[in-house]
């Protein structure tokens, strides 16, 4: 269980989501749980994010994990943010465990972020 980055962020995405540029992206076999029980979530991410320009991105067997129980989350990520731009990202067997209980998170990013220029 880690925690590696306190950033701010602001887009609300709940899930996996993947946007993709002259890009070829392979997520297959990646699985994401998303777990929000009794939680307040604002301009939030939970769970994996992927931006890629350019990029050949690998996720194959990531298992990314996200459990947010009886918590407060404002302009936050939780999960894994991979953006790439003209570059190869491997995260394959990646496992990604956060886990949020019971807190306020506000203005964070709680999981693995890379960004690969």
């Amino acid at each position: 269980m880690k925690t590696l980055a306190l950033v701010v962020a602001g887009i609300l995405t709940i899930g996996a989501s993947t946007l993709v540029a002259d890009s070829e992206v392979t997520a297959s076999e990646n699985l994401n749980v998303n777990v929000v029980a009794d939680s307040e979530i604002t301009d939030s991410v939970v769970g994996t994010s992927i931006d890629v320009a350019d990029s050949t991105v690998n996720a194959n067997n990531n298992l990314n994990v996200n459990v947010v129980a009886d918590s407060t989350i404002e302009d936050s990520t939780v999960g894994t943010s991979i953006e790439g731009s003209d570059s190869t990202i491997n995260a394959s067997d990646n496992l990604n465990v956060n886990v949020v209980a019971e807190s306020e998170v506000s203005g964070s990013t709680v999981g693995t972020q890379i960004n690969a220029r």
